[in-house]
């Protein structure tokens, strides 16, 4: 576990579940992460420790669903804002592009604070840069990309960590470099490499923003720890590895909310994937709220 020098900054935190699938589909991927949210909050609970982590849970909730995507996701940024508005939010997809309406919700909630609004920046650990068109439609593969040319987050202070070369296109890598978005390659941090260029990019974004969230894709991890996601990867992040990222994440107060997506128990084993995600999750919670 990382040492910790800080006070809290939130007492309480609340799962919020994005049980949708469409733009999964829109991009022709597997289907399963509907159920992701519940699968989640099944494993999730069943967690203890010496610190009652639980005990600090203000609620859980599932958004609810229809097939208007548009609709959802604007239900979902309500659920966000007023969720933001006194506790600590941990998103739970559902497909990826649901990482749209939570940093809008968390963007609208901070702007309630301040004339400017919040400089945001993301960390996306990810096998995908998830930049893809957004029109004709949504998918799963285009949250970033509509978050950047809607003005939601610069590209500057969007971090894409663990790209693998075979799963994205030229177009998209020439899109990040347009947009200057900051990229960490997987085949740059294998053996070891991970935690601490980790800790590089967290510490470079801090300067430039004001809130920080985390996006944990699980296609970002191997398949040999998270099987039970739309487009599992042969080669990626250990679960020992994530653990340890997401404690130190927890453990700085710029970071202030989480979001796990692509959890596809009908893809899963054992529901393997959905213990990763809820093992995560907890693990950045007991060092956010346990300094």
């Amino acid at each position: 576990m990382e040492k910790k020098t800080r006070s809290n900054f939130c007492e309480t935190f609340c799962i919020i579940g994005f049980p949708d699938e469409i733009g999964i589909q829109n991009v022709q991927g597997r289907l399963g992460a509907k159920a992701g949210p519940v699968e989640f909050l099944k494993a999730f609970q069943k967690l203890n420790g010496k610190n009652q982590v639980q005990e600090k849970m203000l609620r859980s909730d599932l958004v609810s669903m229809g097939a208007d995507l548009e609709a959802n996701y604007k239900n979902s940024i309500n659920r966000v804002e007023l969720s933001a508005a006194n506790s600590m939010v941990i998103a739970v997809g559902g497909g990826h592009d649901y990482a749209y309406p939570w940093i809008v919700g968390m963007n609208q909630e901070g702007s309630k604070k301040s004339k400017k609004g919040p400089v945001i920046g993301c960390i996306n650990f990810d096998a995908h840069f998830d930049l893809r068109a957004y029109q004709p439609q949504m998918t799963s593969g285009s949250p970033f990309r509509r978050l950047i040319e809607e003005g939601w987050i610069e590209g500057k202070n969007l971090v894409e960590f663990g790209i693998q070369d075979h799963c994205n296109s030229p177009d998209l890598w020439d899109f990040a470099k347009k947009n200057k978005i900051k990229i960490i390659p997987f085949n740059t941090i294998r053996n070891g490499k991970a935690i601490a260029s980790f800790r590089k990019v967290l510490a470079a974004l801090k300067k430039n923003c004001d809130q920080i969230l985390i996006s944990l894709d699980l296609d970002a991890l191997s398949l040999a720890f998270c099987p039970g996601v739309s487009a599992p990867q042969g080669e990626g992040f250990t679960a020992g590895e994530v653990f340890q990222m997401l404690e130190i994440a927890g453990s700085d107060r710029k970071v202030t909310s989480l979001g796990i997506f692509e959890l596809s128990p009908a893809l899963d084993f054992q529901n393997q994937t959905s213990r990763v995600a809820a093992q995560a999750t907890w693990h950045f919670l007991n060092a956010k709220l346990y300094p």
